[in-house]
């Protein structure tokens, strides 16, 4: 009698045991591991020599048939990498020790259908048993193209290529599967040549699918290529996927919202008989990139079948929409941002497993819309918290202004044993840089340090800038100088640096060795930069000179920032006659408001009586009659022909409210803010009345009252 070795899907003794014995621990090759009393035990390793047993021929393939039944059944619990091991048996020439039984198609796709993503050893098994079996022949499509779905879903094109170039016969699903490999792996290009080649294949190539078409648009998508898009779209129309296709024709909506073309987007999209939530999403969020918020929530309050809630209603994706509409409306931000938070809390999805990323665009959303009280009312219940949630709040509260808050949720973020990643750095360093905190901002280095983020570009750009605004340049230096790679933005920050804290020759020293390594060219930010240090530091020779240097050696179009720091640059140091030459030559009307308002500080710092001072007074009032600095200038301009009562009244005729400064100053480790005639401070009785004191000390002493009755009587004499 014939036998068999089977190798794979049998019931095997351990190697140690004697052949016949039966009591004793049993395994299952690649599926189960089971003992003498039956209990099932998760497999922890696979024996790489098996003992043989011999049975006949029709016995084995029963117990073969039964164990692959056991294997499709067991995947779940025993995990498709021990489900692959020993696929082939050996055998003789007379013994059938020299052929295999090879596993059936349904055990393959089993094993594929059930491995997970990352896993590639299922895949590779199944490969090389493909390789020896006769699924490749002409004719069986099914278990190679499941292979090369695997592939394609673990990111292994190589391996995809490579199988898809051993198949004798390729289906429209083989040249799909290829595609969205090329497609995970970041080649949309690549997949649009797979496309090509599908196309031009002659009479013999399949024809594309929906499925087909629905990966190419995406690629489109992500190129921008919208001339193939139309293309596919054409191709769509003829085959009748448009309107037929649900899959296609979102694919079409966001191929065109994709590439901006929101007319031929929202043309797609009105054709399609039944949206769905997707349809809804893909033009939502094509006119929310293209920065027309009105018109989708216009779309949005069009629409009874979205707003409904039996119908097809909201989900996570369709309120992060909104909420990204919510940020870039001017007007009425506030009621959206709680209509969409009040839908999230009626429909419970707050409280899903996707809950806190739709917490966290509330969050951001709430922030950028000014409504920072919300947001951290929002905060403090939050029940989860991710760095994304920390980082948001943290940039909310800098933008917003709120400095010190910012810096104690670091703190707090701190405590809470979260690692910042290089957003929550910025956010940190920018609110440091805000509230000038020394203390703090050495603190904020310091996460940047043990965090391994300090050397990337751009937190040691923002370090530089922190540090400039806090007054210590050194600290600057040494960050600019320990940077192992310096792009435009970082000799910028640097020289900007140095002008506002008075190095004026330290900046143009540093242009000329920004010139001499030549790596970077310098931009109009850094001649503007070293424009406006020349200006703060009175050098108006070499201002002049790097003006001119701008336009012949760097070849930069000098803007209006530019040309309105020459003439503040001329105005500081007396030229006004100068400064209104530029102006009046070089500038048009419209878009010299601040070069005039410089021009009239001056005028006023220097006393000037003259028709310059009185012509930029009128200027400045003409061209910007809402700003209250022109106003308040006018009134110590000597020779303006304005006084001081006439500008109050004309600022309460048009409307024009005066905004009062706001300083801080540091005492020990608190820092104080506070404005003008500020009553809200809790020591303010004690501040006024040191104040009126230091008042009282700077005045000059008062002199003597002359004797006016001795001067009358002496008047009153009469002369002998």
């Amino acid at each position: 009698m014939k036998t068999g070795c089977f190798q794979t899907l049998l019931l095997l003794p351990r190697a140690s045991a004697p052949r016949r014995q039966v009591s004793g621990d049993w395994r299952l090759m690649g599926a189960m591991e089971m003992r003498s009393d039956g209990a099932q035990q998760r497999p922890s390793a696979m024996l790489l020599r098996p003992p043989v047993l011999r049975f006949s021929l029709p016995v084995g393939m029963a117990i073969g048939t039964a164990a692959a039944a056991a294997v499709r059944r067991n995947l779940g619990a025993a995990g498709p990498d021990l489900a692959v091991a020993h696929l082939c048996c050996s055998s003789t020439p007379t013994t059938y020790t020299a052929a295999h039984l090879p596993p059936t198609p349904a055990t393959l796709l089993a094993l594929l259908r059930r491995a997970p993503a990352p896993a590639p050893h299922p895949s590779t098994a199944v490969h090389a048993c493909l390789l020896k079996s006769a699924y490749f022949r002409p004719g069986g499509c099914t278990v190679p193209n499941s292979l090369l779905a695997s592939y394609a879903t673990s990111g292994d094109s190589l391996a995809a290529a490579k199988l898809f170039d051993e198949m004798p016969l390729r289906d429209v699903a083989s040249w799909t599967s290829m595609m969205r490999a090329h497609l995970a792996e970041g080649s949309p290009s690549q997949a649009l040549r797979m496309l090509r080649g599908m196309l031009g294949g002659g009479s013999g190539a399949p024809e594309p699918d929906g499925v087909v078409l629905v990966v190419a648009l995406r690629a489109c998508a992500e190129l921008e290529d919208l001339p193939l898009g139309a293309s596919l779209h054409a191709v769509a129309e003829r085959r009748g996927l448009q309107g037929g296709d649900i899959f296609v024709a979102n694919s079409l909506v966001d191929m065109y919202a994709r590439c901006l073309d929101l007319r031929s987007a929202r043309k797609v999209f009105d054709m399609i008989p039944c949206r769905n939530v997707v349809s809804w999403n893909t033009m939502l969020s094509g006119l929310s990139r293209a920065g027309r918020a009105a018109d989708a929530l216009d779309l949005l309050a069009s629409s009874s079948s979205l707003l409904k809630e039996g119908d097809i209603g909201f989900d996570e994706t369709t309120l992060a929409v909104l909420l990204q509409l919510c940020k870039r409306l001017e007007g009425g931000q506030a009621m959206w941002c709680r209509s969409v938070h009040a839908v999230a809390i009626r429909r419970g999805l707050l409280l899903s497993s996707t809950g806190l990323p739709l917490l966290n665009a509330l969050l951001d959303a709430y922030a950028k819309c000014g409504l920072l009280e919300h947001a951290l009312r929002l905060f403090r219940g939050m029940p989860e918290r991710n760095i994304v949630t920390w980082s948001t709040i943290i940039a909310g509260c800098a933008h917003n202004g709120r400095p010190g808050e910012a810096v104690a949720c670091a703190v707090a973020m701190r405590e809470a044993g979260e690692t910042p990643n290089s957003v929550t750095i910025l956010s940190i360093l920018e609110a440091c840089a805000d509230c000038a905190e020394m203390a703090a901002s050495r603190c904020a280095h310091g996460v940047a340090l043990r965090s391994g983020l300090a050397l990337e570009r751009e937190v040691s750009n923002a370090l530089v800038d922190m540090y400039g605004k806090c007054g210590d340049v050194a600290a600057a230096t040494k960050v600019f100088n320990a940077m192992p790679r310096r792009d435009v933005l970082t000799w910028n920050s640097m020289i900007g640096v140095l002008g506002m804290n008075g190095r004026a020759r330290d900046a143009l020293a540093l242009l000329d060795r920004m010139e001499q390594e030549g790596d970077i060219t310098p931009n109009g930010v850094t001649m503007l930069a070293v424009l406006s240090a020349c200006a703060h530091g009175g050098l108006v020779e070499e201002g002049v000179a790097c003006s001119e240097r701008m336009t012949v050696t760097h070849l930069v179009e000098p803007q209006v920032e530019h040309l309105s720091c020459v003439v503040d640059m001329l105005a500081r140091a007396g030229d006004l006659e100068g400064s209104a030459r530029v102006i009046e030559e070089r500038m048009s009307t419209s878009s010299s408001p601040a070069a005039w308002s410089a021009l009239l500080s001056a005028c006023r710092g220097h006393g000037s009586d003259s028709t310059v001072s009185r012509d930029a007074a009128c200027r400045v009032l003409e061209l910007e009659p809402g700003n209250a600095a022109g106003y308040l200038m006018s009134m110590g301009v000597p020779g303006a022909g304005e006084t001081a009562a006439r500008m109050r009244w004309l600022m309460r005729e048009r409307g024009v409210g005066v905004t009062g400064g706001h300083s801080m100053v540091q005492v020990g480790q608190n820092t104080h803010s506070f404005m003008s005639w500020d009553g809200c401070h809790t020591d303010r009785a004690q501040v006024y009345s040191m104040l009126h004191l230091l008042h009282q000390q700077m005045l000059p002493p008062t002199p003597p009252h002359p004797n006016h009755h001795h001067i009358t009587l002496l008047s009153c004499t009469p002369a002998s």
